[in-house]
């Protein structure tokens, strides 16, 4: 049962929660967006045109990353794989401390992390959209004289956004929840503001309950704003065909 010194508490904590481990959460969303959404659209591009050699070398990438769960990914990218790459260079005889330019920078390595388990993703999402176009479209463009080049960046794409914008709608909600696991590398984020605060006192119930309000505001505001685009798009796609 909530008292009156719990509500207190969960206002104070939500305040702190919205100052400190909001702009940290934002920052590595932000970040992986800005190189998930590009690189994975260039990887599904290669996988949909089947590019000898890249799309063997994509698929089993894009298989392993898909396939392992982001909190193994940090254990394995944040912790294990530096100190590996550290042991090996001070073998060598080296004095550069590659752990402390590997991890030093909590946020850019939370940034990489997230950006290849969201390209995994999103390279997908792509594919299957470029996939789901009407040959014939391509076919069309070339009776009207475009080349392939010009048929791509004025038709198929376009077309292919319009498509994958529910399920990058998805992938993007999918990453806000995620980015609570980055707390475990040590990141001030909102899981990692609200644990630090719940241990003044014991008080987790109260902390968790407010990163529960923040995830499902932050979530709320993404879908609303992917069904608005959704829309929009959907406009444009009736305007062409």
């Amino acid at each position: 049962m909530f008292t009156s010194e719990s509500f207190r508490f969960m206002v104070d904590t939500f305040k702190i929660i919205i100052v400190k481990g909001l702009p940290n959460t934002l920052i590595v969303l932000l970040g992986t967006l800005l190189i998930s959404l590009p690189l994975g659209f260039l990887v599904g591009l290669v996988t949909f045109k089947r590019v000898p050699v890249l799309t063997q070398i994509f698929k089993v990438l894009i298989s392993f990353f898909r396939g392992t769960p982001l909190m193994i990914l940090i254990f394995l990218l944040y912790s294990a794989l530096p100190d590996v790459i550290n042991k090996a260079v001070k073998n060598a005889g080296l004095t550069i401390d590659v752990y402390k330019i590997l991890v030093g920078n909590t946020r850019a390595c939370a940034i990489f992390i997230c950006s290849t388990f969201s390209t995994a993703q999103l390279s997908e999402v792509f594919r299957s959209a470029l996939s789901s176009v009407s040959p014939g479209q391509l076919e069309a463009c070339k009776t009207i004289g475009l080349n392939s080049f010009q048929s791509y960046i004025h038709v198929i794409i376009p077309q292919a956004l319009v498509s994958a914008i529910p399920n990058i709608g998805n992938d993007v909600v999918g990453l806000i929840k995620g980015t609570s696991l980055m707390f475990y590398m040590g990141l001030a984020d909102i899981m990692g503001v609200a644990k630090t605060e719940g241990g003044f006192g014991y008080r987790y119930v109260e902390s968790y309950f407010d990163v529960l309000i923040v995830f499902v505001i932050l979530c709320f505001i993404v879908q609303e704003f992917f069904v608005w685009l959704e829309k929009r798009a959907s406009v444009y796609k009736k305007e062409r065909s």
